[in-house]
């Protein structure tokens, strides 16, 4: 896993997640939800249609490996927008661009599903009751999410970024969060397995989250790491023991290939990068 940064332009962020098209998605969520308050048969229903939409830039941002597992999906798997805070829990997050990432079906289908667990307090939900007016949710448009582009205004990025980490997710965002802090990664050349392991032991809980509910170390992922992890230690080897210039300025740039964001598993690369 890698940090990823979301790229916040008019030509990347289409018009129906940011400005009016924004609000007016918020405030059909909160009278769906009273709806759903006053009448539990009247389940919100979420329409997929909405965030498939930014599925190409998402990719484009993940370099299309899967945000979780850094598997590439542009071969083997169409891939899924997926949604951090699960929107069957954090129902007012639905159609929020910055809940949206991007992810392969094993990790989000198979391993994440709904799940979400956090070390702290959750989330805080939009007030919405059974009898709340229709005035009253005209007032919380806008203030339920941030804006993608004016990140400043309203509920802000900013409050946005202080209740995730008021929450205490034990599932990594590697938009908000930098995966370097919390994982290490373990090779052993016996089982020719390369595992994630916490940075720090306070990281435990972490790597326990991102084992059950992002597969992160499920056998196929280790094995695969433990190929690209050779290879790696290959070159940088090589590179060491070298004398002739111009082929170590070759292995060089194979090196920095796999250390570069586009590369399978760069964060492995990147953490053995400082061993070898």
């Amino acid at each position: 896993m890698i940090a990823l940064e979301r790229k916040r332009t008019t030509s990347a962020i289409n018009t129906k997640y940011r400005g009016v098209a924004k609000k007016e998605r918020d405030k059909e969520l909160m009278f769906a939800q009273r709806d759903f308050l006053n009448d539990p048969n009247k389940k919100v229903v979420f329409k997929s249609t909405y965030w498939k939409t930014a599925k190409t830039q998402v990719k484009k941002e993940s370099y299309s490996k899967c945000d979780y597992c850094e598997a590439n999906t542009a071969v083997v798997a169409h891939g899924d927008v997926e949604h951090y805070r699960p929107k069957s829990i954090y129902w007012w997050l639905a159609y929020t661009y910055d809940n949206y990432l991007f992810a392969c079906q094993i990790c989000n289908q198979i391993y994440k599903s709904d799940h979400f667990p956090i070390g702290a307090n959750q989330f805080p939900e939009p007030p919405i009751a059974a009898n709340t007016s229709d005035n009253s949710i005209e007032q919380l448009v806008g203030q339920i999410s941030p804006d993608p582009i004016e990140v400043t205004l309203n509920y802000t990025l900013q409050n946005y970024l202080n209740e995730h980490k008021a929450e205490g997710a034990y599932l990594i965002n590697p938009y908000f969060d930098d995966p370097i802090i919390y994982f290490i990664y373990e090779a052993d050349d016996t089982t020719e397995e390369v595992k994630i392991v916490a940075a720090k032991p306070q990281y435990a809980d972490h790597v326990k989250a991102a084992e059950d509910f992002y597969g992160l170390n499920r056998i196929e992922l280790k094995n695969f790491r433990y190929a690209v992890f050779t290879k790696f230690r290959a070159f940088k080897l090589a590179y060491h023991a070298l004398t002739n210039t111009a082929i170590k300025e070759e292995v060089k740039k194979q090196i920095d290939d796999m250390l570069s964001n586009k590369y399978l598993f760069a964060g492995m690369n990147r953490y053995f990068n400082t061993v070898f």
